[in-house]
């Protein structure tokens, strides 16, 4: 009977360290919520400067173009990127909103574009911290401005820009052994909308030609 107690004890004990066991695991694992977190608040110390676009739906694929030129405090560059088109829905079907979203993002009727765009870039130690580090996820940045969309023959799964003639750019799609030559100032600015036609490439290359 003497030896109850002792045993009673050390079980109440080990059941103890057991839950603080469980617990430490818990916390030991980092959610992305607090990753993210954490990441935004050390972009001060990362980086000379930030700026965040958000797109309605992700970009397949970007690139950076020439510099159109430069200023006391930052430079102006071309930027290619791929977009479907943006759609706008009443706010009373509230309840339908993303069903519709996702339908039309995925059954092709939305069109993919080649979206040209000039953006502001702020030179190293030029920003301030924070400005740095308070930017709102869900907005359009005001250093990213739209010059010009092309309406692309299917997704643009990769961009390549011409070095030599800084108005030439060429885009490979979903289409084996395709590759289309954009002449981004010849090109008319077009607003993507439901059945819009295609943007006719000023060239196309078959057969052996990949944009690497």
């Amino acid at each position: 009977m003497s030896e109850s107690p002792k045993r009673s004890c050390e079980t109440g004990a080990s059941g103890s360290e057991a839950r603080q066991g469980d617990e430490g695991e818990r916390g030991g694992k980092v959610t992305e919520d607090v990753r993210y977190a954490q990441w935004k608040s050390l972009v001060p110390v990362l980086y000379d400067w930030l700026a965040n676009h958000n797109l309605v739906w992700p970009s397949l694929s970007c690139r950076w173009g020439p510099q159109q030129d430069q200023a006391t405090y930052k430079n102006r560059q071309r930027l290619y990127l791929s977009e479907q088109a943006k759609v706008l829905i009443h706010p009373s079907l509230l309840v339908s909103i993303l069903i519709i979203t996702i339908t039309l993002h995925t059954d092709g009727s939305v069109p993919n574009t080649l979206v040209i765009a000039n953006c502001e870039i702020v030179k190293p130690r030029v920003a301030a911290v924070e400005h740095i580090s308070q930017f709102n996820e869900e907005a359009h940045s005001p250093f990213v401005k739209e010059y010009k969309t092309i309406i692309h023959p299917g997704e643009v799964n990769r961009i390549r820009e011409l070095p030599q003639y800084r108005k030439i750019v060429a885009t490979h799609t979903d289409s084996p052994n395709v590759v289309l030559i954009w002449d981004v100032e010849l090109q008319p600015n077009r607003h993507p909308m439901l059945g819009a036609t295609e943007s006719p490439p000023d060239l196309t290359l078959k057969s052996v030609y990949v944009v690497c």
